[in-house]
């Protein structure tokens, strides 16, 4: 089985020196929400936590929801710079043949691109949501098919292992969705006919 070393700090040893000083400078950034609908607050927003906050009673340590921390700009760096490089050469050769080239398909798990949210014991790249989100929005800034590739199978394959599958599931499939096998989706609704 193909594995890849494409957590945390794989993507700070790629792309570090390039985003590290400009995010140094926003790390610690509070918002004041001052509305006449909304009571002023001074206090920091966020869906990505610096620190583990069991009780979620402190506040502070959190991100601004407008700013990504130093993991979430450097995996959108490099899913920018990979999409340009290795997808971009061949999106209308693979639109014209209606076929993914195999070697963007590995290249998307050589860069733990499909297991963005499963957890490095299983093989994954441990990342956050915010993360696979960033990384489908670089890839469609490229190629969509690709995008929604990998959209699919991180946001509702995995997920669906990751939070109702059972510890034999997981450990049966995340460690291949993370490396090698790529899942699909099928939506039946009783209206529309499919």
């Amino acid at each position: 089985m193909a594995t890849h070393a494409f957590g945390r700090n794989t993507i700070r040893r790629l792309i570090a020196p390039k985003v590290s000083s400009r995010i140094a400078s926003h790390r610690h950034t509070r918002w004041v929400v001052n509305s006449p609908i909304m009571p002023t607050a001074s206090r920091t927003l966020s869906t990505s936590v610096l620190h583990d906050n069991s009780d979620h009673g402190d506040l502070d340590h959190r991100m601004p929801v407008t700013k990504f921390t130093e993991d979430e700009e450097m995996v959108r760096d490099a899913a920018r710079m990979w999409a340009n490089q290795e997808v971009k050469p061949f999106v209308r050769e693979m639109d014209n043949e209606c076929k993914t080239r195999p070697e963007v398909i590995q290249g998307l798990f050589d860069h733990g691109f499909m297991g963005m949210e499963i957890p490095e014991e299983y093989g994954g790249s441990g990342m956050n949501f915010t993360s696979a989100c960033l990384v489908v929005e670089e890839l469609s800034r490229v190629d969509p098919s690709v995008s929604i590739l990998v959209d699919i199978h991180n946001t509702l394959t995995n997920n669906a292992i990751r939070f109702w599958g059972s510890e034999e599931l997981k450990e049966k499939w995340l460690p291949r969705l993370a490396t090698d096998c790529v899942s699909s989706f099928a939506l039946s609704e009783a209206g529309s006919g499919t």
